[in-house]
């Protein structure tokens, strides 16, 4: 619904939420208001800010936003922290109360800003409930913390088998909503048709339908945040005629669903999955060359396949769903056009992506394991960003795009192929690198015309630990270790550039063979081709960066 709150009461309530994400008990909240009252919004706003100043810049814009109901949005995330580094964080709650007025007013923007409808509208009706917990004075204490904390429970509605009108305003109770937290049921198939009108009015209202198999069902729906929808196989639902829907989910998925006509500001669930099937979402408005779009995954453990079309940004999060204790969610995610996938979440995440456009898969801020399976297609470099968790990358590489990939902390686990110059850095955690194909016809051929350009074809592996972290090579045709003598490694750390080192080690090992040496600050392992004595383009040499001494555990050849 529209703003609702204004004046002091806007300010007062709106700062506790931006900062807190909680409402303040009523004689708390009385002495803010009074306060606030004398001094202004502005200077108000000043002292409540003050007190997280202690907070750089960067956390006050994840806080801030976050509360506002806006992120995952990482380009208006920088833009506020950049916006706070040059107006001061003395102003932090000036800026918090300009940003909770500018949602507030975007619930029918259009354009660019339409897609802020959705989480303007939660925060409206955010703001509402939580002045309405704040002056009752039978409120002592503080709220809990999170955005659901001043919800109140409604009345549940059961659709029927006609066309059903339910809306504040309707004559019969069956069919009346309220001004809080209602929920509607259709959960027999076939009594959530496209006749049916439902309006749920104020409050965060939700309905659960059942779809048969194959309908295709196109409601109009209004002040309705949240639809659950169990789906036969074959099932559309169309949400073109949906207003203020913020949350779109298919509920214990199984065969294959369609969403459409889903306004890019909504986010599309998976929840409780087990038995794994199909879902395609089309979004409308995405038409632009920088869409962005959200899906969540909670116990979807059935490796169903999510498909996405026309966006170009995918927010994927990963977490706890309502019914199974799962701690891993497991789905594939194919997306057409998208560049950049992004994942976050506080539960683990096995995934395959799929998609010939993709250039980053960002996983920085996933707490959980990530088990990511991607193959590269096309020659476009591809950055991969893992987590904390103890991650496993498995990559593809056989179009011979290169990879960039950090693992982050925790004990990770990368394979990958040779096809090209690749650089992988690792983290905390006792990691493995799989290297594979190497000093074969497909592996990426070393340039041998200079010792600088023969660096640049190298894989290099930064945060290498040797006595820790291990690396597994395994070339085209088997490969054994070779056994150089202390001489001789010393007369290859001796060379004059990385050429000659390379060169001699070739020599020194023989073809078919797999040899360490340190040239400089780093140590390089050199895998020689069954045919050609010495070094040549078939040849491979990793780069293990800052290593200075490789125990011999530390690193297999086969």
């Amino acid at each position: 619904m529209p703003k609702q709150i204004f004046g002091i009461d806007s300010t007062v309530t709106s700062l506790n939420r931006a900062f807190n994400d909680q409402s303040p008990a009523n004689s708390v909240y009385n002495n803010q208001v009074t306060q606030a009252t004398a001094v202004g919004a502005n200077q108000f706003a000043l002292t409540f800010g003050a007190g997280y100043t202690s907070m750089t810049e960067d956390a006050l814009s994840t806080k801030i936003l976050g509360n506002l109901g806006v992120l995952p949005n990482a380009g208006l995330q920088a833009a506020v922290k950049d916006y706070l580094v040059s107006v001061g964080k003395a102003n932090v709650g000036i800026v918090a109360l300009q940003l909770a007025d500018i949602l507030a007013g975007l619930e029918t923007a259009t354009g660019d800003q339409a897609a802020f409808n959705a989480a303007a509208l939660a925060w409206n009706n955010e703001v509402t409930a939580s002045y309405t917990y704040s002056a009752n004075p039978a409120n002592t204490s503080a709220s809990p913390v999170g955005p659901t904390d001043t919800q109140v429970t409604g009345v549940t509605l059961s659709l029927t088998s006609g066309d059903d009108f339910v809306s504040p305003a309707a004559s019969e109770a069956k069919f009346k909503t309220t001004g809080n937290n209602d929920t509607i049921l259709a959960t027999t198939a076939g009594f959530l048709s496209a006749t049916d009108v439902v309006d749920g009015g104020a409050g965060v209202d939700t309905l659960k339908a059942t779809l048969a198999a194959a309908a295709t069902v196109a409601p109009t729906l209004q002040n309705i945040e949240k639809v659950f929808v169990t789906a036969g196989a074959g099932a559309k639902f169309t949400a073109s005629g949906a207003t203020g829907l913020t949350e779109l989910w298919v509920d214990a998925a199984g065969g294959a669903a369609e969403f459409s006509g889903v306004n890019l500001a909504t986010t599309v669930g998976v929840q409780n999955s087990v038995a794994g099937g199909v879902l395609k979402v089309g979004f409308s408005g995405a038409t632009g060359a920088a869409d962005s779009a959200s899906i969540v995954l909670a116990d979807a453990t059935g490796n169903d396949d999510v498909q996405v079309t026309a966006i170009e940004t995918l927010n994927v999060k990963s977490t706890a769903g309502t019914v199974a204790a799962t701690t891993v969610n497991n789905a594939k995610i194919t997306a057409d056009l998208a560049e950049k996938i992004v994942i976050t979440g506080d539960q683990g995440l096995t995934t395959t992506v799929t998609g010939a456009n993709v250039t980053s898969i960002d996983a920085s801020a996933l707490t959980k394991a990530l088990g990511l399976t991607f193959a590269t297609t096309g020659s476009t470099a591809v950055s991969i960003t893992g987590g904390v968790g103890a991650d496993t990358f498995t990559i593809n590489d056989a179009s011979g795009a290169k990879v960039t990939l950090v693992g982050g902390d925790g004990a990770d686990t990368v394979t990958i192929g040779a096809y090209n110059a690749h650089k992988i850095t690792l983290g905390a955690g006792a990691d493995t690198v799989n290297v594979g194909g190497l000093a074969g016809a497909a592996a990426k051929d070393l340039d041998i015309s200079t010792a600088a350009k023969l660096a640049s074809s190298a894989i290099e592996v930064t945060d290498f630990v040797s006595g820790t972290d291990v690396i597994k090579l395994t070339a085209a045709a088997a490969t054994v270790k070779a056994t150089p003598t202390g001489t001789e490694l010393a007369n290859i750390a001796a060379s004059s550039s990385l050429l000659t080192a390379a060169q001699l080690a070739a020599t020194t090992a023989g073809t078919n063979k797999a040899i360490a040496f340190q040239f400089g600050a780093d140590t390089y392992i050199l895998v020689t081709d069954l045919a050609t004595p010495g070094l040549d383009a078939n040849d491979s040499l990793i780069k293990l960066t800052g290593v200075t001494t490789l125990a011999d555990a530390s690193w297999t050849s086969a």
